[in-house]
């Protein structure tokens, strides 16, 4: 039987989303690391060269996503994706990513992380990436072998599931904040426009600060409190008749698994890139005047999957069943 390392950012994580992710890796691993024994580990916190020891050699490591890429591994300022030191660099050799993305725009990958990143990567493998722009990015510094295939969170989003989203308003709405990207102007103003367009609206706490951001802005009485669990937030979705509205993008995509007619309000390079590279149903915080008018119109959604490029990158996996 072989043993694989997964390496996932929902454990130690004040982010909800990053369960999202993970939980979606998961699923389209399913056929491939069902009969393994696979070992979870965190990206978030620090690796212990020690216990890595004790766990022994696996035959498989894998990265599962998040926005993971970034310049500079060696930065004084706590990085959240990574806690990797000089010494523990090692336990990273030789690991497949799985819908990675960078961090941010326009961040310097320095020599040390250029490096680092040669080392991590796999070289008879090709890594999937979620964007054009982190593919860019790699290949920029000598990584070849990435190939775009969108975030896993978004494989199963085909031209048949996006078919039967609803296009027409609900009577309902959920809501998301983003506590790390405060902007009360335009949280405000999202806020009053979700009370004047549905009959009821719920705010679902993604991150763990969404909650206190919240009490700090206006016409916050009668919003409906969705407690700060996967599950209890699959139940609003599952429960019909509403909509998604809000800043968090797996708060979004996680809807539109649950075939709900969803808008996300682009506040980072994450959801601009995934509207370029794939039309994902994304409106651009400076256009947030706009969003009355497009709530009221018909929304279609119509996601391109890049299923060629996911199929490529699967095909690999069969080594693990032989």
């Amino acid at each position: 039987m072989k043993k694989i390392f997964l390496y996932e950012p929902s454990i130690a994580s004040n982010n909800v989303g990053d369960q999202i992710i993970v939980e979606s890796v998961k699923r389209e691993m399913n056929s491939f690391i069902k009969d393994t024994f696979y070992i979870e580990l965190p990206t978030h916190t620090p690796i212990s060269n020690r216990y890595m020891y004790f766990l022994g050699k696996p035959d498989m490591k894998i990265i599962c996503g998040s926005n993971i890429i970034v310049g500079k591994l060696n930065s004084l300022i706590h990085l959240k994706q990574w806690m990797l030191n000089l010494f523990t660099l090692h336990n990273l050799k030789n690991s497949i990513f799985i819908g990675v993305g960078s961090q941010q725009y326009q961040q310097k990958i320095n020599l040390y992380t250029k490096l680092a990143y040669k080392v991590f990567f796999k070289k008879n493998f090709l890594h999937s990436v979620r964007d054009s722009y982190t593919e860019n990015a790699l290949k920029n510094i000598g990584i070849k072998n990435v190939i775009n295939t969108g975030c896993p969170t978004m494989w199963c989003l085909t031209k048949s599931h996006c078919m039967e989203i609803p296009t027409i308003k609900a009577s309902k709405v959920v809501f998301t904040l983003t506590d790390y990207n405060k902007n009360r102007e335009r949280d405000n103003y999202l806020i009053s426009v979700l009370k004047s367009e549905y009959k009821e609206v719920y705010f679902w706490p993604q991150g763990y600060g969404d909650f206190s951001y919240l009490s700090t802005l206006n016409r916050i009485d009668n919003i409906k409190i969705v407690p700060p669990h996967l599950s209890d937030y699959d139940h609003v979705l599952s429960e019909g008749d509403i909509d998604f509205v809000g800043t968090r993008l797996h708060g979004g995509i996680r809807a539109l698994q649950k075939k709900v007619r969803t808008l996300i309000i682009g506040i980072d390079n994450r959801a601009t890139e995934l509207r370029s590279d794939f039309n994902l149903p994304v409106l651009d915080q400076y256009k947030i005047r706009d969003l009355s008018g497009m709530l009221n119109q018909q929304l279609r959604t119509d996601i391109h999957i890049p299923v060629e490029n996911i199929g490529i990158f699967l095909a690999q996996f069969d080594i693990i069943k032989k």
